[in-house]
């Protein structure tokens, strides 16, 4: 595998718990944006390119959009490559200047950044309409000027099917957006309403071993959304009714998490190994999920991530810290949301106009600074997308296990 990982910040954390390695708050996202109010007008073959763009997206016939609103602007971004597209990998950022365009029919308002030379892009999170903004306030509880969203990205998705019937709809346009504070980004039609990728039932093995069936489609549905897709090589490898205690040393069940004093007991459930892509996903699912209309699966960070990137990043590690790799252990994994960046970069205005799923991946080893305890390890953190040739280093720190 060939991955370039990219330096980030570098941050010595300490803290009183066991780990002390607190992932410092990203900024949130913002587009650093240089507006002229002088009044001019925008040319008009970049108006009907920015129109022809929008009508593209919505289908529509173009004649039907207006120009609302034209500004002088700069803005910080990458360069385009030679197939006319911002890199999806790390690129330096750039001053762009042209103009930012909003484009209007009856109820959408959307809002485009134009150079000179007729290369567009679109802002999404400053796209979505107030329906939108309404269902995201609602369910967050939150009023609309609390909203944090760190990314949005067009898609389109299905409405839900009627309970116990087949559907035959076309696809609906619709956002995907991801929100600060949340670990999975909303999938919702220019309506507010919720969409989904299809049905998943037709993804069912014969045998569930008693799972129930909401259950198992839940876990796929959160597969999909982390490729925001849904392909024929979607596969449920196995089903396995299974129980654990941490306090026992199984070997089987769910990574055990950082704790204090371990609770003696026996828990039972489900482990469910799930394939799409080049990517293998466990996932551990507790009989109480049966009754809780919340649940929402995530996978098993830690047996999920593949060992390839796990080499990768203890390479790097090692030698940031200068030890040998054997010395570097891998601490923790956590599934995670991030804009086209990692979360990395956010100044640029392309980075929050997508939505990637990866992990979040802690690494131990190495030597830390006088003051430190003696049995304290350096910590180094990175943040990973599901391809794995997008690995950023974010920042190291000190982690001291609880006595």
């Amino acid at each position: 595998m060939k991955a370039k990982i990219i330096l980030c910040s570098v941050l010595g954390l300490i803290g009183i718990s066991s780990l002390i390695f607190h992932a410092t708050t990203q900024p949130q996202n913002s587009i650093k944006v240089e507006v002229v109010t002088t009044p001019k007008n925008l040319p008009q073959n970049l108006e009907i390119a920015v129109r022809e763009k929008m009508a593209q997206q919505l289908q529509i016939n173009s004649e039907i959009l207006k120009l609302t609103k034209s500004e002088i602007a700069t803005w910080e971004d990458c360069l385009p490559d030679k197939s006319g597209v911002i890199p999806t990998q790390p690129c330096p950022a750039k001053s762009r200047s042209g103009w930012r365009v909003t484009i209007s029919d009856q109820r959408e308002n959307w809002v485009y950044y134009v150079t000179n030379n007729g290369f567009i892009t679109l802002d999404a999170t400053a796209s979505l309409n107030q329906t939108i903004i309404s269902t995201l306030s609602q369910r967050l509880g939150l009023k609309p000027n609390q909203l944090r969203i760190v990314a949005a990205q067009l898609s389109k998705g299905l409405s839900a099917c009627p309970t116990n019937t087949t559907c035959k709809v076309q696809p609906i346009l619709g956002w995907r957006i991801l929100v600060e504070g949340r670990k999975k980004p909303f999938f919702l039609g220019l309506d507010g309403k919720d969409l989904n990728y299809g049905n998943l039932s037709l993804y069912l093995p014969q045998e569930t071993a008693e799972m129930p069936q909401n259950i198992v489609e839940k876990v796929l549905e959160d597969v999909v959304s982390r490729h925001d897709k849904l392909t024929s090589n979607l596969k449920v490898e196995s089903i396995k009714a299974i129980t654990w205690n941490w306090c026992q040393g199984a070997e089987t069940g769910p990574t055990k998490p950082e704790m204090g004093n371990c609770p003696d007991i026996e828990q039972a459930g489900w482990q469910m190994i799930v394939i799409m892509d080049a990517n293998r996903y466990v996932y551990y699912v507790n009989k109480r999920a049966i009754s809780d209309p919340n649940f929402s699966p995530i996978p098993d960070g830690m047996q999920s991530l593949p060992s390839s990137l796990v080499s990768v990043i203890k390479k790097d590690a090692a030698k940031r810290a200068k030890v040998s790799e054997n010395i570097i252990g891998l601490h923790s994994t956590t599934p995670k949301f991030f804009d086209s960046c990692l979360n990395i970069d956010n100044q640029k205005l392309s980075c929050r106009q997508s939505i990637q799923a990866g992990w979040e991946v802690n690494v131990l080893g190495g030597n830390v600074s006088s003051g430190n305890p003696s049995w304290a390890s350096a910590a180094w953190m990175y943040n990973v997308n599901l391809a794995g040739n997008d690995i950023r280093f974010v920042h190291s720190g000190v982690w001291v296990p609880v006595p």
